[in-house]
């Protein structure tokens, strides 16, 4: 049973979470988030150094032993078992148990297209492999250099058994989870009135920040593997662990926020800056607000090393990877007669966009781009400002903005004479907003091309990470302004009574936009029914292949998806990056030139204009052994139908979708097993709408 195979690695998580409440003395709560942080750096060591395997084992061991000895008795003293239970502890293992058995009963897939172009298929990769995705061969130009941060979460909960993708959405659920024990911190079960409406708004948080409109489609906020919402999750989370930490007023636990901090640097390659804001957010606090009532010049020194620290944290994780590894890699790629390091240095846009800005001299290959990032800066304006840009439940970014600095003024009167920490927290993050925006902006001035630029592609993905992790920061000081506050006292009430109409609100607002049959709570099977054909197929074709068979992918009006599907479902069999980098590569459609179409749409944005001699030479010469036919058109058959010794009579009746590569031609191979119900039909002759 799949369930079995994820309760190991859960159960190795509480060992280690017992170990730091029991004698780390971290509050329950605050426990897991740390945790799972430590797991994942000392994985991507392990993967880095080739032993991810062997690490894996030695991690799961070691789990074990530090919760055996913080659980027997030492001494004749037995551990207090009830430090282990918390609001937060119990909602953590609680949903953690209950996303386990839900998603190992329903099954959903992975069908994003990125998900399929990298985040699910890095962790299958990886599990598949028992490696790091980077190395691995996909037929692909260019090997994929993302952090490693959620694929090895990804491989800790898939150790065990074969891979799935529900265990992705899975593991990225458990740091859900662990973010909103965080939030909730050490509030005790009698604070139920602060508790129980907290866990509401920490549910809805990344609906709240990502669906903007009422869709039709299934709303996939916990069941993605992409990494946006994760790194804004984890970001925001960070400083509310801080936070927590110091309201316990233990020294000594400060620790558990640095490998944290190491965690955000290593989730995404362009969200790095956030896990710098939330190093950058902790370090001012601890610089400039002393444990307790001691003064400001007391402790100045060790308070200094520590916000040295967590910016070292970040960075470490950033230098191994980002540098050094992601270094090895382009240079290996370059020796190979690959690309080598095709984009613009991060230093140089940055320098080289501010100089633009102040209205200095740069280089032409910036100053050709001058018009692109002023465009971008202009879009992104009109993006925050104008009616257009409602990218959230609640509106454009100029409404998010109001309503988290709303919250951050909430909890500066609700703390009384403690109201700096949060006025303090509330600018400087803002102060951090412009940055963020300003890096968005280079990044579409001189990262992305052009027609990526004047789309501001993804800018909805990449803006609500910030609303995810500013609006966490924001909460959290609320909630330490009311956990310092007595109950009873008219002050607290009040603070009760606005966290419990924010809850009710943002679960109406939810609830408004979200139909329970299109989110986690209640999906129909049909929404992965394509999908699921897909992978039959694929697992029927791969049967009558070679584990040593290269695949010649052809599906006639592709855009690309369908490819990075068929890399992700044959893997470990590798499938060829079928036609040339300049011609959109991945898929597309093949066909003579004086075939192409003549109107604007797929089919010509991706046309291979191949030669038949063209395409047969390109087809051995990447050492394919056999091409795959998932989608046939006319065009495809009127140009190369006498590569094929058949003509191509066994694909379009459904026959066989794959062709041999012999002397004589391409000959059609037989299946051991028929095509699985309705794969015949994906087989056969098939007209794809341009």
């Amino acid at each position: 049973m799949e369930l079995l195979c994820v309760l190991p690695p859960l159960a190795a998580l509480w060992l280690l979470c017992a170990f730091l409440t029991l004698r780390g003395r971290l509050a329950p709560a605050l426990a897991p988030l740390p945790a799972l942080a430590l797991l994942i750096t000392a994985l991507t060591v392990f993967g880095m150094a080739g032993v991810l395997a062997p690490g894996m084992w030695a991690l799961l061991l070691l789990c074990a032993a530090l919760g055996a000895w913080a659980l027997v008795p030492h001494g004749g003293c037995r551990p207090d078992l009830r430090r282990l239970f918390s609001p937060g502890a119990v909602l953590f293992w609680a949903g953690a148990l209950a996303f386990a058995v839900y998603f190992a009963v329903r099954q959903p897939m992975a069908t994003g297209f990125d998900e399929l172009n990298l985040w699910a298929t890095a962790v299958k990769v990886t599990v598949t492999d028992d490696a790091l995705y980077a190395t691995a061969e996909l037929g692909v130009p260019w090997p994929v250099t993302q952090n490693p941060g959620l694929p090895l979460l990804g491989y800790f909960f898939s150790f065990f058994g074969a891979y799935a993708d529900w265990k992705i959405y899975f593991a990225y659920d458990v740091l859900f989870l662990a973010v909103d024990a965080a939030v909730l911190g050490a509030l005790p079960w009698r604070r139920y009135r602060l508790w129980v409406p907290l866990a509401a708004i920490l549910w809805c948080v990344p609906w709240f920040f990502t669906t903007y409109n009422h869709t039709v489609y299934l709303n996939t906020v916990y069941m993605s593997a992409y990494g946006d919402i994760p790194a804004g999750l984890v970001t925001g989370g960070a400083v509310a662990l801080w936070l927590a930490l110091r309201a316990g007023g233990t020294p000594r636990t400060a620790w558990a926020v640095l490998p944290v901090l190491a965690l955000a640097a290593n989730l995404k390659a362009n969200t790095f800056v956030l896990a710098l804001v939330a190093a950058g957010l902790v370090a001012l606090d601890a610089l400039l607000f002393p444990v307790g009532e001691a003064p400001f010049a007391k402790g100045l020194g060790r308070r200094a090393g520590f916000a040295a620290a967590c910016f070292a944290a970040p960075l470490g994780i950033y230098y191994l990877w980002n540098v050094r590894y992601v270094g090895w890699l382009a240079a290996r790629n370059a020796a190979a007669g690959g690309m080598g390091e095709t984009s613009l240095p991060l230093s140089g846009v940055v320098v080289n966009g501010l100089r633009l800005l102040l209205g200095g001299s740069v280089p032409p290959e910036y100053a050709a781009r001058g018009p692109q990032f002023r465009r971008a800066m202009a879009d992104m304006g009109a993006q925050f400002w104008g009616a257009g840009g409602r990218l959230t439940m609640v509106g454009q970014g100029c409404v998010v903005t109001a309503l988290i600095l709303a919250v951050f003024a909430a909890a500066c009167l609700l703390a009384g004479k403690g109201w700096r920490r949060p006025a303090v927290l509330g600018a400087a993050s803002l102060t951090c907003f412009g940055g963020y925006n300003l890096m968005l902006a280079l990044s579409y001035g001189f990262i992305f091309k052009p027609f990526q630029a004047e789309a501001l592609a993804d800018y909805n993905r990449y803006i609500y990470s910030y609303y995810i992790a500013w609006f966490l920061v924001a909460l959290v000081c609320l909630v330490q302004a009311l956990a310092a506050l007595d109950p009873q006292r008219h002050r607290a009430l009040a603070g009760q009574a606005l966290v419990l109409v924010l809850a009710a609100g943002m679960l109406l607002r939810w609830h408004q936009l979200v139909l329970p049959q299109l989110s986690v709570l209640g999906f129909s099977d049909s929404e992965f029914i394509d999908r699921r054909r897909d992978r039959d197929e694929a697992a029927a074709v791969s049967r009558a292949l070679d584990e040593t068979d290269r695949i010649f992918f052809v599906s006639q009006g592709d855009n690309g998806q369908r490819w990075f599907s068929a890399v992700f479902d044959f893997y470990p069999l590798a499938v060829d990056y079928s036609g040339t980098v300049e011609q959109g590569g991945g898929g597309g459609t093949f066909g003579l030139a004086a075939l192409e179409p003549a109107d604007e749409g797929v089919k010509k944005y991706y046309y291979h204009p191949y030669t038949a001699a063209e395409l047969d030479a390109a087809v051995r010469q990447s050492g394919c052994t056999v091409l795959y036919i998932q989608a046939l058109d006319d065009i495809f058959v009127q140009s190369y139908a006498e590569l094929f010794t058949d003509g191509l009579a066994a694909a379009q009746d459904g026959t066989t979708p794959i062709y041999r590569v012999t002397d004589a031609g391409f000959a059609p191979e037989p299946l051991p097993d028929p095509l699985p119900a309705g794969a015949a039909a994906m087989a056969a002759l098939r007209e794809v709408a341009p």
